[in-house]
């Protein structure tokens, strides 16, 4: 009896001990929820990602999905790695495996980084984990949580899932990335908590008492501008501009800007929203009081793109993708009127931003499929398809109002495109909007449209180096004050004091710097196009009567007409000559015979006469 019972403990002994050495024991496990997108259907998805870990051999492992990118496994190992450093523990002294438990036949990315360290973490130390969030972020070897994509419809799927809030990798306040974490907070309701690194998002993982909203994402749209004390825009044009047509200029924009507000208002989630921008639009009509209207309208037309993009919230890929056709469509479809010796700048004018919207949108449509790939790629598209609405908004006006200003019709003069290739030459280095849209007016023969484009280029886009900020904006004062030949010269000269005046006012050292840099460009791009208009002014041409369409078509017709008519008097004339040969061929026939007999009557007679 003894024996069997030895035996029999023996035997379970042997057991034991060989299960504790294909399983072994158990250290900790953990369980959080992790947002995705799906790729194959744009959405996003809330995971549950749960970590066992055993002891072992630094063995990192990922199981459930039916393929696994390189990205998450090496993610998944940096995750393990950075956890059991920040725990103080040898990370080879363990095991990790993933479990991700959803119906996904494959998983990629590393977005899951963060997630996957606070598991390890959790796991490792055997601290609960809060299980009303969710996170999402790429984890580096220092412990950094870095960007990722795809936030709206990660924060969609939290939403969804009865999180509370969601932890998010931090991204500079003045940042696109963080004004869409603004828009996709208000439209979902859930706080957006930013953290740059693990020890941060710990604070809020494992302690319940810490409250999200005290710390959600926030955007601030507004720039306090010290309006009151402003000066009255001190320059004027120097060749008598048409100053009421831009004071026109500056209220349309105020008012497309206003009307877009009040769409987006009608949306109670973003009523905060609206009201920044609401505030934004006041000073902006301030300043313009002021004098200074470019740059007025110019704060407005930021105010519009903004007011644009967060009205696009419900979008989809389908519904970005009409959105950017429509406004495609009706940039395309603007044609600009009859260059004047009255109007010459405006047109112009016109034809610049024109040109800038029809460029913005045709490479926005065109990358779409490549970088709408998510509905945050979709809204990245739509404040590009906001910028070029706003553009051909003021296009659309420049044009309707220089169509009625009169003025002899006139064409530049050919000497001008040797100009405009210069201009470009210098600009080469400084690539982008204004140089492509140049070197596209240059090659269709519009030489004074691809000067102004190439002073923009150079002018906005070249490094003004280390000079001193007082020295900045003393050049900027001395540039603007000469810069007043042509409306647009006139305007950015006066912008350049505003940031002057702004930079010489505050008593921030890095907001002076931001703001003399600022007025140093402008003053740059005033002087060079208040030089070139002048240019552009003096080789002006008399153009060709130009034919209106009703007229043209009229003419048209007649001609057609006439060449109907003398198609018919044609075949007429050849039917009359016709005739005319051919009674003249009967004639010559009848008189041959004639002659013929009388001939032969005569042969006959001398016959008669012989035979006699």
């Amino acid at each position: 009896m003894n024996y069997r019972f030895f035996l029999l403990a023996a035997l379970v002994a042997i057991f034991m001990a060989g299960y504790a050495y294909s399983s072994p024991a158990l250290v900790g496990s953990a369980t959080i929820h992790a947002p995705a997108v799906i790729l194959q259907t744009n959405k996003g998805a809330l995971t549950t990602i749960m970590l066992n870990v055993t002891y072992g051999n630094g063995n990192v492992a990922i199981v459930g999905p039916e393929s696994v990118g390189n990205s998450t496994v090496g993610s998944a190992k940096e995750a393990a790695t950075y956890a059991s450093s920040y725990l103080g523990v040898d990370f080879n002294d363990y095991n990790f495996t993933y479990y991700i438990m959803n119906d996904t036949t494959s998983v990629s990315g590393p977005s899951a980084g963060a997630a996957m360290t606070m598991l390890a973490i959790s796991a490792l130390s055997h601290r609960q984990l809060r299980q009303d969030f969710t996170m999402t972020g790429t984890i580096s070897s220092n412990g950094s949580i870095g960007e990722i994509g795809g936030v709206y419809d990660k924060v969609s799927a939290a939403k969804l899932g009865g999180m509370d809030f969601v932890m998010v990798p931090a991204v500079p306040g003045t940042s696109s990335e963080n004004e869409l974490y603004y828009l996709v907070q208000n439209e979902f309701g859930l706080p957006l908590v930013q953290v740059s690194n693990i020890s941060e998002a710990a604070q809020y993982a494992f302690n319940a008492s810490m409250n999200p909203y005290a710390h959600e994402t926030y955007y601030n749209f507004y720039t306090h501008y010290g309006v009151s004390t402003l000066p009255s825009a001190p320059l004027a044009c120097s060749n008598g501009c048409n100053d009421s047509t831009f004071v026109d200029l500056t209220l349309f924009t105020f008012n497309i800007t206003s009307s877009q507000i009040n769409e987006l208002a009608k949306s109670s989630s973003f009523a905060n929203v609206s009201g920044q921008l609401l505030a934004v639009l006041n000073q902006s009509r301030a300043i313009a009081a002021k004098g200074y209207l470019y740059t007025g309208a110019d704060f407005a037309f930021l105010d519009y793109i903004n007011a644009f993009y967060f009205s696009q919230h419900t979008t989809n890929i389908a519904s970005g993708l009409s959105t950017l056709q429509g406004i495609n469509y009706s940039c395309a479809a603007l044609s600009a009127p009859q260059l004047t010796s009255a109007n010459y700048e405006y047109v112009l004018g016109g034809e610049l931003r024109q040109a800038w919207a029809n460029f913005t949108i045709g490479s926005t449509i065109g990358l779409y499929n490549l970088t709408a790939i998510d509905t945050d790629g979709v809204l990245d598209s739509l404040y590009e398809g906001g910028e070029a609405q706003g553009w051909c908004n003021a296009a659309s006006f420049l044009y309707n109002a220089s169509a009625t200003m009169g003025g002899t019709a006139v064409s530049p003069s050919q000497s001008l495109k040797a100009v405009a290739a210069s201009r470009i030459e210098r600009a080469s280095n400084y690539q982008g909007l204004y140089l492509s849209t140049a070197v596209k007016a240059y090659d269709s023969g519009n030489y004074a449209l691809a000067i102004l484009d190439a002073d923009y280029a150079y002018a906005l886009y070249a490094p003004i180096g280390s000079i001193p900020t007082q020295a900045l904006i003393g050049n900027a004062t001395t540039l603007s004050a000469n810069a007043t030949f042509g409306v647009w010269a006139t305007q950015y000269a006066n912008e350049a004091r505003f940031y002057a005046y702004e930079a010489g006012a505050t008593t921030n050292s890095t907001l002076a710097r931001n703001y003399a840099s600022q007025a140093y460009s402008v003053a740059e791009l005033a002087s060079q196009l208040s030089n070139d208009t002048s240019l552009i002014a003096r080789n002006l041409e008399p153009a060709a009567q130009a034919t209106s369409p009703q007229v043209e078509n009229g003419v048209n017709e007649i001609e057609a007409q006439v060449e109907s008519l003398d198609a018919e008097v044609y075949a007429l004339a050849v039917i009359e000559v016709a005739e005319i040969a051919l009674f003249s061929v009967i004639i010559i026939i009848v008189m041959l015979q004639l002659n013929k007999r009388k001939m032969q009557g005569e042969r006959r007679a001398r016959h008669v006469r012989k035979s006699r």
